[in-house]
């Protein structure tokens, strides 16, 4: 028997050529620009986004009830751009602020329109909120009042950054320029990142704009990722109750002392004069009632303190 007639043939195992593989889809080369290059990613201008969306919302509340007329604001557009095409890029009567806050390294630049500024303040003011400001050159009674309305606004900017940077501190108004041209906060072909933020006012529109330059977020560039924005929301919701109770902690409430109830006919409360006495269904040895708001919360003794009127909190009130 010949072993070598079931052995395959060497050589034509040789000559078999491998399968060619055939790529369907050519390889992606992503582009990169050396002249403007991206230093922001996708996850750091939503989240650039999402900070000043808060922004938006404290400035709205604040200035309708300031100003008791509708406005709106809302974050239009978040991009990165050259601080040169910046400058291009923003209308000549931009108002704007160069700002300082703790942790960004370097000034920032804040930018509202000089219509809506005016219509702020003209409606802060007692008017009908129709801008008054006009001209290149601005009196010291205008950037006076101007300055106080920037404040009004910018102080609910280091809300939206406390959620990724608990340690930010209170923004400060460093100047104020009459355009953007003005304020050179870094060089034109620095990277910034730019929020342009749409504002209503009434049946006027415009324009609010902040411009970050990378330089500024350098430090804390790492903070800004999408798991740095999920640790610090699980430490806001962690601590929500001492936020909350931080900020109503200045709010006002109605407290109203009831010494005694008693009833009259009303042919007797028609006829009442000074001097009368009204007699009450109250014992004094009985406890007046403290009602906060409008729920009765305590059970107290008045008195007399330096020639006050006082009540000393007995016992907490219970329904039973």
């Amino acid at each position: 028997m010949d072993r070598g007639a079931n052995l395959p043939n060497r050589r034509q195992r040789e000559d078999t050529a491998l399968p060619l593989i055939v790529r369907d889809k050519p390889k992606r080369i992503k582009d990169y620009n050396f002249k403007n290059p991206d230093k922001f990613s996708k996850d750091h201008l939503k989240i650039l986004a999402n900070i000043h969306d808060h922004f938006c919302r404290q400035v709205t509340l604040s200035l309708n009830s300031a100003l008791r007329m509708p406005i709106e604001l809302s974050v239009a557009n978040v991009q990165q751009l050259t601080y040169g095409d910046f400058i291009e890029s923003m209308p000549e009567d931009l108002l704007t602020g160069v700002l300082s806050m703790y942790p960004l390294v370097t000034q920032f630049c804040f930018g509202i329109e000089r219509h809506l500024i005016g219509a702020m303040i003209d409606r802060l003011l007692g008017g009908m909120g129709i801008s008054t400001i006009s001209g290149d050159e601005l009196t010291d009674v205008e950037i006076g009042i101007i300055k106080d309305t920037l404040q009004r606004i910018l102080r609910f900017l280091p809300e939206g950054w406390q959620a990724m940077v608990p340690a930010t501190d209170e923004v400060e108004l460093v100047a104020l320029e009459s355009s953007p041209q003005s304020a050179q906060i870094a060089s034109p072909s620095d990277i910034v990142a730019l929020i342009t933020i749409n504002v209503e006012i009434g049946e006027d529109l415009g324009l609010m704009s902040v411009c970050l330059p990378y330089a500024a977020l350098e430090d804390i560039i790492l903070t800004l990722s999408r798991q740095s924005s999920y640790r610090h929301d699980k430490f806001a919701v962690e601590n929500s109750k001492e936020f909350l109770m931080g900020k109503l902690g200045n709010s006002p409430l109605p407290l109203r002392i009831v010494l005694g109830r008693g009833e009259l006919d009303l042919q007797d409360v028609m006829s009442l004069e000074i001097g009368d006495v009204i007699k009450l269904n109250t014992n004094l040895q009985e406890k007046s009632e403290i009602w906060i708001g409008e729920k009765l919360k305590f059970l107290g003794r008045p008195g007399q303190i330096n020639n006050n009127f006082s009540v000393a909190l007995a016992e907490e009130f219970s329904p039973d």
